[in-house]
Protein backbone atom coordinates (compact mmCIF):
# COMPACT_ATOMS: atom_id res chain seq x y z
CA UNK A 1 0.00 0.00 0.00
CA UNK A 2 2.88 2.29 0.63
CA UNK A 3 4.08 2.55 -3.23
CA UNK A 4 0.09 3.31 -3.94
CA UNK A 5 0.47 5.79 -1.18
CA UNK A 6 3.76 7.22 -2.46
CA UNK A 7 2.25 7.17 -6.35
CA UNK A 8 -0.79 9.53 -5.09
CA UNK A 9 1.54 11.83 -3.89
CA UNK A 10 3.65 11.75 -6.92
CA UNK A 11 0.45 12.58 -8.55
CA UNK A 12 -0.96 15.38 -6.36
CA UNK A 13 2.13 17.53 -6.86
CA UNK A 14 2.08 16.57 -10.71
CA UNK A 15 -1.69 17.69 -10.97
CA UNK A 16 -0.13 21.04 -8.39
CA UNK A 17 2.31 21.51 -11.16
CA UNK A 18 0.33 21.36 -14.29
CA UNK A 19 -3.13 22.89 -12.87
CA UNK A 20 -5.15 20.25 -14.01
CA UNK A 21 -6.02 16.31 -13.32
CA UNK A 22 -5.44 13.38 -14.98
CA UNK A 23 -7.51 10.78 -15.19
CA UNK A 24 -4.80 8.25 -14.66
CA UNK A 25 -4.30 10.13 -11.38
CA UNK A 26 -8.28 10.52 -10.04
CA UNK A 27 -8.39 6.63 -10.92
CA UNK A 28 -5.86 6.05 -8.79
CA UNK A 29 -6.26 8.00 -5.96
CA UNK A 30 -10.63 6.96 -5.94
CA UNK A 31 -8.36 2.97 -5.92
CA UNK A 32 -6.76 3.79 -2.92
CA UNK A 33 -9.64 5.36 -1.22
CA UNK A 34 -11.79 2.13 -1.74
CA UNK A 35 -8.83 0.25 -0.50
CA UNK A 36 -8.26 2.12 2.48
CA UNK A 37 -12.07 2.69 3.15
CA UNK A 38 -12.24 -1.71 2.79
CA UNK A 39 -9.67 -1.87 5.46
CA UNK A 40 -10.06 0.54 7.63
CA UNK A 41 -13.45 2.37 7.28
CA UNK A 42 -14.22 5.70 6.54
CA UNK A 43 -12.82 8.74 8.41
CA UNK A 44 -14.87 8.47 11.58
CA UNK A 45 -14.02 4.54 12.77
CA UNK A 46 -12.24 3.81 15.01
CA UNK A 47 -9.99 1.50 12.94
CA UNK A 48 -6.00 2.86 12.90
CA UNK A 49 -3.77 2.89 9.94
CA UNK A 50 -0.33 1.98 10.83
CA UNK A 51 1.63 5.15 10.37
CA UNK A 52 4.26 4.54 7.79
CA UNK A 53 6.55 7.26 5.99
CA UNK A 54 4.57 7.25 3.26
CA UNK A 55 1.46 8.35 4.69
CA UNK A 56 3.30 10.76 6.55
CA UNK A 57 4.74 12.53 3.22
CA UNK A 58 1.27 11.70 1.96
CA UNK A 59 0.13 14.37 4.39
CA UNK A 60 2.79 16.59 4.23
CA UNK A 61 2.03 16.67 0.63
CA UNK A 62 -1.59 17.29 0.58
CA UNK A 63 -1.19 19.86 3.64
CA UNK A 64 0.80 21.98 1.01
CA UNK A 65 -1.05 20.92 -2.02
CA UNK A 66 -4.97 21.16 -0.71
CA UNK A 67 -5.86 24.57 -2.14
CA UNK A 68 -4.24 24.38 -5.97
CA UNK A 69 -6.04 20.43 -5.66
CA UNK A 70 -9.79 21.92 -5.04
CA UNK A 71 -9.00 24.57 -6.82
CA UNK A 72 -8.49 22.41 -10.24
CA UNK A 73 -10.55 19.41 -10.34
CA UNK A 74 -12.80 20.07 -12.78
CA UNK A 75 -15.08 17.00 -13.70
CA UNK A 76 -16.42 17.47 -16.91
CA UNK A 77 -12.89 17.19 -18.26
CA UNK A 78 -11.90 14.20 -16.57
CA UNK A 79 -15.25 12.98 -17.82
CA UNK A 80 -14.76 14.35 -21.63
CA UNK A 81 -11.23 11.97 -20.93
CA UNK A 82 -13.80 8.68 -19.98
CA UNK A 83 -15.77 9.10 -22.78
CA UNK A 84 -12.79 9.54 -25.21
CA UNK A 85 -11.51 6.05 -23.98
CA UNK A 86 -15.09 4.17 -24.20
CA UNK A 87 -16.17 5.92 -28.07
CA UNK A 88 -13.83 3.11 -29.46
CA UNK A 89 -15.16 0.43 -26.85
CA UNK A 90 -18.61 1.76 -27.82
CA UNK A 91 -17.99 1.17 -31.43
CA UNK A 92 -16.78 -2.39 -31.07
CA UNK A 93 -19.41 -3.20 -28.61
CA UNK A 94 -22.17 -2.21 -31.15
CA UNK A 95 -20.64 -4.09 -34.16
CA UNK A 96 -20.37 -6.88 -32.32
CA UNK A 97 -24.11 -6.52 -31.08
CA UNK A 98 -24.98 -6.55 -34.98
CA UNK A 99 -22.75 -9.73 -35.60
CA UNK A 100 -24.38 -11.47 -32.67
CA UNK A 101 -28.16 -10.77 -34.32
CA UNK A 102 -26.98 -11.29 -37.42
CA UNK A 103 -26.00 -14.71 -36.68
CA UNK A 104 -29.00 -15.08 -34.60
CA UNK A 105 -31.07 -14.61 -37.59
CA UNK A 106 -29.04 -16.86 -39.32
CA UNK A 107 -29.79 -19.37 -37.01
CA UNK A 108 -33.37 -19.06 -36.86
CA UNK A 109 -33.15 -19.12 -41.23
CA UNK A 110 -31.64 -22.36 -40.68
CA UNK A 111 -34.21 -23.94 -39.01
CA UNK A 112 -36.81 -22.87 -41.09
CA UNK A 113 -35.02 -24.02 -44.03
CA UNK A 114 -34.58 -27.51 -42.05
CA UNK A 115 -38.06 -27.30 -41.85
CA UNK A 116 -39.01 -26.57 -45.70
CA UNK A 117 -36.57 -29.55 -46.01
CA UNK A 118 -38.68 -31.76 -44.41
CA UNK A 119 -42.02 -30.93 -45.25
CA UNK A 120 -41.35 -29.47 -48.96
CA UNK A 121 -41.00 -30.87 -52.48
CA UNK A 122 -38.14 -30.80 -54.65
CA UNK A 123 -38.55 -27.25 -55.81
CA UNK A 124 -38.97 -25.69 -52.22
CA UNK A 125 -35.93 -27.87 -50.94
CA UNK A 126 -33.38 -26.38 -53.60
CA UNK A 127 -34.84 -22.44 -53.29
CA UNK A 128 -34.71 -22.97 -49.53
CA UNK A 129 -30.97 -24.54 -49.83
CA UNK A 130 -29.91 -21.57 -52.08
CA UNK A 131 -31.29 -18.73 -50.04
CA UNK A 132 -29.95 -20.03 -46.76
CA UNK A 133 -26.29 -20.56 -49.05
CA UNK A 134 -26.51 -17.25 -50.25
CA UNK A 135 -27.30 -15.71 -46.22
CA UNK A 136 -24.53 -18.03 -44.74
CA UNK A 137 -21.97 -17.00 -46.49
CA UNK A 138 -19.74 -21.17 -46.72
CA UNK A 139 -20.47 -23.79 -48.71
CA UNK A 140 -23.42 -26.47 -47.08
CA UNK A 141 -24.21 -29.60 -49.04
CA UNK A 142 -27.45 -30.21 -49.69
CA UNK A 143 -27.72 -34.03 -48.22
CA UNK A 144 -26.09 -32.68 -44.39
CA UNK A 145 -29.15 -29.92 -44.17
CA UNK A 146 -29.99 -30.72 -40.44
CA UNK A 147 -25.91 -30.00 -39.75
CA UNK A 148 -26.39 -26.34 -40.73
CA UNK A 149 -28.71 -25.93 -37.63
CA UNK A 150 -26.31 -27.22 -35.25
CA UNK A 151 -23.55 -25.31 -37.71
CA UNK A 152 -25.29 -21.85 -37.17
CA UNK A 153 -26.42 -22.36 -33.30
CA UNK A 154 -22.18 -22.81 -32.74
CA UNK A 155 -21.77 -19.70 -34.65
CA UNK A 156 -24.88 -18.01 -32.98
CA UNK A 157 -23.16 -18.76 -29.24
CA UNK A 158 -19.75 -17.58 -30.49
CA UNK A 159 -20.92 -14.74 -31.59
CA UNK A 160 -22.93 -13.83 -28.44
CA UNK A 161 -19.50 -14.65 -26.32
CA UNK A 162 -17.52 -12.37 -28.43
CA UNK A 163 -20.64 -9.75 -27.43
CA UNK A 164 -19.94 -10.51 -23.96
CA UNK A 165 -16.13 -9.62 -23.77
CA UNK A 166 -16.23 -6.62 -25.57
CA UNK A 167 -19.62 -5.24 -23.39
CA UNK A 168 -17.74 -6.76 -20.14
CA UNK A 169 -14.51 -4.69 -21.66
CA UNK A 170 -16.82 -1.49 -22.17
CA UNK A 171 -18.10 -1.84 -18.55
CA UNK A 172 -14.65 -2.58 -16.66
CA UNK A 173 -13.23 0.87 -18.88
CA UNK A 174 -16.25 3.12 -17.58
CA UNK A 175 -14.44 4.76 -14.77
CA UNK A 176 -17.48 7.96 -14.69
CA UNK A 177 -17.72 6.96 -11.12
CA UNK A 178 -14.45 7.21 -9.86
CA UNK A 179 -14.40 11.19 -10.84
CA UNK A 180 -15.39 12.82 -7.24
CA UNK A 181 -14.09 15.71 -5.51
CA UNK A 182 -12.35 14.85 -2.39
CA UNK A 183 -10.52 12.36 -2.67
CA UNK A 184 -7.32 12.86 -1.76
CA UNK A 185 -8.66 14.87 1.34
CA UNK A 186 -10.40 11.61 1.93
CA UNK A 187 -7.23 9.62 1.63
CA UNK A 188 -5.66 12.50 4.06
CA UNK A 189 -7.93 12.05 6.50
CA UNK A 190 -7.70 8.31 6.71
CA UNK A 191 -4.23 8.59 7.05
CA UNK A 192 -4.13 11.29 9.68
CA UNK A 193 -6.32 9.22 12.34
Amino acid sequence: MDRLIRQCVADMESVAASGKYSLDAQVRAYDLLQMMLDIYGDATSSEVMPKSAASGEYCAAYRRLESSLDSCFDAELLQKYVDLKLEELRKDCQEARFAAAAAASLHEFAKETFEVWKTSGVFARRRALRDLRERAGFRLESHRIGNYVAKTFDLMNEADARFAKVQQRLFAADVSYKIRPGVYGSIAAILSR
